[in-house]
């Protein structure tokens, strides 16, 4: 690694959108002040987060080696599972590196977040103070199981300021959010439900619940503010789109991760850092409370933030409605290619799809499933898009990496931001997807649902094989005998004509030989019916290591096999009937194994089918039986 190269090690989800459109965007221009900062982002998507019971999509966590890495920033307050932070945590510990948490506390990592107790304290008692409020239904965000989130902080504000003002626990109701908004949809329709008088304010522990409550409230005619006030905390973009407009508590997310970075840079440097940092807030007075303070003074940036991504919208459904038609519609063999033809669609960087190791041998299986459920340590180069797409040379092959190589690979090496992203299907962890720039429709969301398109289509691709490789092998058990191998009557009908017609086409003598094994009933009357299998295998050995490969071997009944090969100079019923003489001889076998063949060789004419020829053979063998059976009698 080059000297004075910081590799930081960031782990964050996709919760709020627009606060990692934020984030990422800090990332970029921190490391465009500080040209040695190198950034791998590991991200999971939220869709279903809260479902996920068994932490499935946060695989992509384990993916790095904090050994490899200078310093560590976790996005905490965006990850749900506290196991899952725990678990980070004794590893942050383990290394003793240099970490920063933002929102949660985190043992070995300094905090730095918004002093969330004094901002709800702030805005509950504007509502309590100014506008009379005495009752309320307080929505809570996703509170953990060991009290260490920003939710908890904020319901202690909220919970402090209306005892202080002697607001009666009764006038008060609780819903438990997760941070959706359509918790908050779902809060206003349990409480109407529930036949309790309308609360003078509705106070959220975040904007996006907020603003599910007051879509709720309008929809069914009750207004805002007028007949009960609405309060958000974060101030993302929706709040101020909101009609009426959001009164919130504002933070600076964008300052906060880039003061983040400067924290680990200086912890680096081994400089002193409170365990505690704040940053900045401000209180948004607004019309969802009954204020007009600077309901217009953002409208010029929002005017033209709606305009740039309405025109960005339009650009990415269209090239996403041509990968889509590409990638269902092109042969299962040329999905990466697919994938790469399109790979714009995220934005001006490089895109780069790796595959587990397990998921990856699946193609080529052609035996049951391998477990993919759980990350593996080798990664597969199968798609590349962007500049770095000339580094491959024509012919060079997969390139691996494992899990150890992340910051040495070749391609990613000398990428300063690195995002990767989990392709994860159902249990099926698939590899990851990396981004170099932080995508163009982040805020959007539209970033998921490409990748999920690029998933279904990799995976439905994959199971096409897998269904071809097994339709292949049904039809093989459907045409071959299961006692020898051998081609079945089944087989006989599907391919004996084929080998017949391409031999006679080739203008070359064809030769069939029909064989009998004598006195089958005797062997197994004698020593049963398992030596009678024995008998049928041995000869079906003899059989297969006298002829070629390519000959047409079958059991046509119980105990007779038909081969169908093109005449040659060797002899090939006494190299047959030399080889059963030296199985004989050797003892193998507890009794004599005497085989009757009919051989018929036709070159001066092409009979009219293939069943002319075995009725020749089929007769010529039952000559020779007679004659054997004569001469034994004699």
């Amino acid at each position: 690694m080059e000297e004075n190269r910081i590799n930081i090690a960031y782990f964050t989800a996709d919760l709020n959108k627009e606060l990692v459109s934020v984030a990422l965007s800090s990332v970029s221009r921190f490391q465009e002040e500080h040209s040695g900062v190198y950034v791998h982002v590991f991200d999971c998507f939220s869709s279903d987060l809260h479902s996920d019971v068994d932490g499935s999509r946060y695989q992509i966590y384990d993916l790095p080696d904090l050994a490899r890495y200078d310093a560590v920033l976790v996005q905490s307050h965006e990850i749900m599972n506290s196991d899952v932070l725990r678990k980070l945590e004794k590893r942050i510990v383990s290394r003793q590196i240099p970490a920063v948490s933002v929102g949660v506390r985190m043992e070995g990592c300094v905090n730095i977040g918004t002093d969330d107790y004094s901002a709800v304290r702030e805005i509950t008692e504007h509502l309590v103070r100014k506008h009379g409020a005495r009752s309320f239904l307080y929505l809570k965000g996703f509170e953990r199981e060991d009290g260490t989130g920003e939710a908890e902080l904020r319901r202690k504000a909220f919970e402090d300021v209306c005892k202080e003002h002697g607001i009666p626990e009764e006038n008060i109701s609780y819903y438990d959010g997760n941070w959706e908004s359509r918790r908050g949809r779902w809060a206003v329709e349990a409480l109407l439900s529930s036949g309790k008088p309308l609360p003078d304010a509705v106070v959220s522990a975040n904007d996006e619940m907020a603003l599910g409550a007051l879509g709720a409230l309008l929809e069914r005619g009750i207004r805002v503010p007028e007949d009960v006030m609405v309060t958000g905390f974060d101030g993302i973009l929706s709040a101020s789109l909101s009609d009426p407009r959001l009164s919130t508590i504002s933070r600076d997310f964008g300052a906060l991760i880039y003061r983040a970075l400067e924290i680990l840079t200086e912890l680096l440097r081994h400089e002193d850092i409170p365990e505690q940092n704040y940053s900045p807030y401000k209180m948004i007075c607004s019309e969802s409370c009954g204020c007009n303070e600077n309901s217009f003074a953002e409208l010029p940036r929002i005017k033209k933030m709606y305009y740039q991504n309405a025109r960005l919208q339009e650009r990415i459904f269209y090239q996403q409605d041509l990968m889509t038609a590409d990638l269902f519609q092109t042969d299962s063999s040329r999905i990466i290619e697919t994938v790469e033809k399109h790979y714009q669609i995220f934005g001006e960087g490089n895109v780069y799809i790796y595959a587990s190791e397990r998921y990856f041998d699946q193609y080529a299986s052609e035996g049951e499933e391998v477990d993919s459920s759980t990350l593996c340590d080798n990664f597969v180069l199968i798609c590349c898009g962007g500049q770095n797409l000339e580094k491959i040379s024509p012919g060079s092959g997969y390139m691996w990496i494992s899990r150890s190589d992340l910051l040495s690979a070749p391609l990613l090496k000398d990428e300063r931001l690195a995002i990767f992203y989990a392709l994860h299907f159902k249990d099926i962890y698939m590899g990851f997807l990396v981004l170099t720039q932080p995508p163009s429709v982040v805020e959007m969301n539209l970033h998921e649902n490409i990748v999920n398109l690029c998933v279904f289509a990799i995976e439905n691709a994959r199971q096409r094989i897998r269904s071809r490789n097994l339709n292949r092998r049904l039809n093989a058990l459907y045409v071959k005998d299961q006692l020898t191998g051998f081609y079945n009557r089944f087989g006989y009908d599907k391919i004996a004509n084929e080998i017949f017609h391409d031999i006679s086409e080739q203008g070359s003598a064809i030769h069939v030989l029909f064989l009998d094994i004598d006195d089958m009933k005797g062997i197994n009357d004698r020593y049963g019916h398992d030596k009678g299998d024995l008998a049928i295998r041995t000869v079906s050995r003899v059989v297969n290591s006298s002829c070629r490969k390519s000959d047409f071997k079958m059991r046509y009944g119980g105990d007779e096999f038909v081969v169908i090969t093109e005449a040659g100079k060797a002899d090939l019923k006494g190299r047959l009937e030399e080889n059963f003489r030296h199985v004989n001889e050797s003892g193998e076998l507890p009794f004599r194994l005497d085989v009757s063949i009919g051989e018929y060789t036709i070159e001066d004419r092409i009979p009219q089918s293939l069943d002319e020829l075995l009725q020749h053979a089929d007769k010529l063998m039952y000559q020779e039986k007679a004659r054997k059976k004569h001469a034994r009698e004699g």
